[in-house]
Order: structure tokens, then C-alpha cells, then sequence
């Protein structure tokens, strides 16, 4: 068993390399160059290895806290890959079960993370309890602009490709901040901040950058008969 252990871990540790370079890559590159799909591609099964393994190690180990986020970073890439196939909301496209399956297994999750965070609140007092209302009330609120939309109907022109690149970004975030807190014993930083410190720090980036994409608003035309 301790073999599988060991096996597990350094394919979650490749993956977890292959995503941070190949994650780079695609920000660089953008998507206007013809580079940025396979590269992007290639990041989305890095992801999904560490995903998976992720998934195993927490379970076999025990560590719920390790699951949930487990959880929370691949469903900010799940979501920007599903983002691609969805262009057409707008003129009727109709949503695959998937997408709602995938929203409802969050929601579940992310809920989970806020009621861990508040149990060890109130029963351990513990100050890092803020590691996991913070995730969980960040992909909670994910959840409801995702679900909103897809009940109300995106309201802009490039709804998608905002969606594609802000959790693209996400989940690199979730994959920096992956490698920073296993290096925490090597960083003289406070543990919250290395949890949180890259959210806190690149989020601000992303929504600079969004703003920078031309998005027009959807005018829904009625006709009377």
C-alpha cells in the first residue's frame, strides 16, 4: 500500500510541476496565438491529474481539508473548460446535465468547507479557521453567479471567454498556492498568508485584465404579435 502511496504522490508532484510551467505558458501566449490551445489543453489534464490524486490522497489519508480543496481548485478549471463549449447561451444553447451536476457537487462542497471552518471555529478556536470559509464563501459565491446565469441567461457579448480566462486563472492561483504552502517550512511567512496571499495578490490582476476584454451588453429584443 505504502508503494501505491509513493507512486501517487510523485505523479501528483509532476502533474503539479507540469501544470505551474505549462499554466505560465498559456497566460503568456494568450489566446491568440496558435501555441495557447494545446498548451492550455495540456494544462487542463495536469489538472486533472493532480485532481484525481489529490482526490485518492486525501481520502486514503484522511485529510478532508486537503479533499475540499482538492475540489475547489478543479472546479474553477472544470468551469473554463466547459466555458469553450457554451459560446452560444445566448441564442438558445442548451446546457448538458454536466454542468449542472458539476454545480451541484460544488455547492455541496463549498458548503462543506464553510461548516468545517465553522466547527473548528467554535470547537478548536482556531484562527486558520479562516483558510476554509474564505475558499469555501469565494467558490460558494462561484456557484451562484454560475447558476444565475445559466437560470437568467448571460447579460454580455464575451460572457464565455471572461469565464474561460478568470477561472483558468483561478485554478492556477489554487495551483501556486498549492506549491507555496508546501514550501511553508522554507518561507518565513505566515501560514494564512501563504494560503491566502495569492488570491489576495493576483485576483486583483485578473479583474484588470477582464476589463480590458470588449464585451457588449445583451439587449433581449421582445416582439409583441
Amino acid at each position: 500500500m505504502q508503494t501505491i502511496f509513493t507512486i501517487t504522490i510523485i505523479i501528483h508532484v509532476l502533474a503539479g510541476i507540469g501544470a505551474l510551467i505549462s499554466g505560465a505558458m498559456a497566460i503568456i501566449l494568450k489566446q491568440n496565438t496558435p501555441k495557447h490551445k494545446p498548451i492550455g489543453r495540456f494544462y487542463f489534464w495536469c489538472m486533472t491529474v493532480i485532481f484525481i490524486t489529490g482526490v485518492f490522497l486525501s481520502t486514503a489519508k484522511g485529510l478532508l481539508f486537503l479533499f475540499f480543496i482538492s475540489i475547489f481548485t478543479y472546479y474553477a478549471t472544470i468551469i473554463a473548460y466547459r466555458s469553450l463549449r457554451l459560446k452560444n447561451l445566448h441564442n438558445g444553447q442548451k446546457l448538458l446535465w454536466i454542468d449542472w451536476l458539476v454545480e451541484i457537487l460544488a455547492g455541496i462542497t463549498f458548503m462543506g468547507l464553510i461548516m468545517y471552518a465553522m466547527y473548528h471555529f467554535t470547537v478548536n478556536h482556531s484562527s486558520a479557521a479562516v483558510i476554509p470559509l474564505f475558499f469555501g464563501s469565494i467558490g460558494l459565491l462561484g456557484v451562484y453567479r454560475n447558476v444565475s446565469s445559466f437560470i437568467k441567461g448571460p447579460k454580455e457579448t464575451m460572457y464565455w471567454l471572461k469565464k474561460h480566462i478568470g477561472n483558468m486563472c483561478g485554478s492556477y492561483i489554487g495551483a501556486i498556492t498549492a506549491f507555496v504552502v508546501n514550501q511553508s517550512e522554507h518561507i518565513p511567512v505566515n501560514p494564512v498568508f501563504l494560503w491566502l496571499g495569492p488570491t489576495i495578490i493576483l485576483v486583483p490582476v485578473i479583474m484588470v485584465e477582464l476589463k480590458k476584454i470588449k464585451s457588449q451588453p445583451l439587449i433581449k429584443v421582445i416582439s409583441k404579435a
